[in-house]
């Protein structure tokens, strides 16, 4: 993952529109999903590959027990891609989520500013990513479908993502800003892998500015079609 540490997290600020070079061609939500697909799917190989060679004593107190929390023990029955997709088309998550997801996804691997170390692997990944695009989406949105759509589009029930949700916060130690610069870091990631050259540019003009209050993103939830709420 990008090699970029997170900002400070005590100021309020807003994501700027365009690049600091003027205007600039956005990444479509599908060049973005199939990239972040595309680097997922080598990060859990070489996590699998690691965890299959680990030694040791297993890790334990309360970050532990939360980090168990996402794995399952089941994998995903459909491709990277098609799972990130169903974010995209049924919950409108922007592009700008994805960047700040994947940017959260970094610090948990790094564990980061005291945050809890954790690795995506093939049993976490289901749980691991819903909560993070959850996340990423309540704290760059200013409006957002409820945790039980959420949890539907992700294949999980909405108390155990709700669960989840608490469990990512707490290894998160509840620190979600993500600075500009660093914001714009994981964009340039995501645009070489994408365009190798190519003068792609990753969609940086969040909707509206983003202030943090009491350490939480105001925002409003809107009610999900029936049909597609149904679980």
């Amino acid at each position: 993952m990008a090699s970029a540490e997170l900002g400070s997290e005590s100021d309020g600020y807003g994501f700027p529109c365009g690049g600091d070079d003027g205007a600039m061609a956005a990444l479509s939500p599908a060049v973005v999903v199939s990239v972040l697909a595309s680097l997922l799917e080598r990060h859990i190989a070489r996590n699998e590959r690691a965890l299959a060679g680990a030694h040791g004593h297993a890790a334990s107190g309360e970050d532990a027990r939360r980090a168990a929390a996402f794995d399952c023990g089941t994998v995903l029955d459909m491709g990277m891609r098609e799972f990130l997709e169903r974010f995209s088309r049924y919950a409108h998550v922007s592009p700008q989520v994805y960047v700040v997801a994947y940017a959260y996804l970094d610090r948990l691997r790094r564990g980061g500013d005291g945050a809890g170390a954790v690795r995506v692997v093939a049993t976490n990944a289901q749980r691991l990513l819903t909560a993070a695009i959850l996340v990423a989406s309540k704290f760059v949105e200013d409006r957002n479908y409820k945790n039980s759509y959420f949890a539907a589009v992700g294949g999980l029930g909405a108390a155990e993502l709700s669960s989840l949700e608490l469990d990512f916060l707490f290894l998160m130690r509840f620190r979600l800003n993500v600075s500009v610069s660093v914001f714009r870091s994981y964009c340039r990631h995501l645009e070489r892998e994408a365009g190798h050259g190519g003068g792609y540019q990753v969609e940086r003009c969040l909707e509206k500015a983003l202030l943090v209050s009491s350490g939480e993103a105001r925002r409003q939830h809107r009610q999900p079609p029936a049909a597609a709420a149904a679980q």
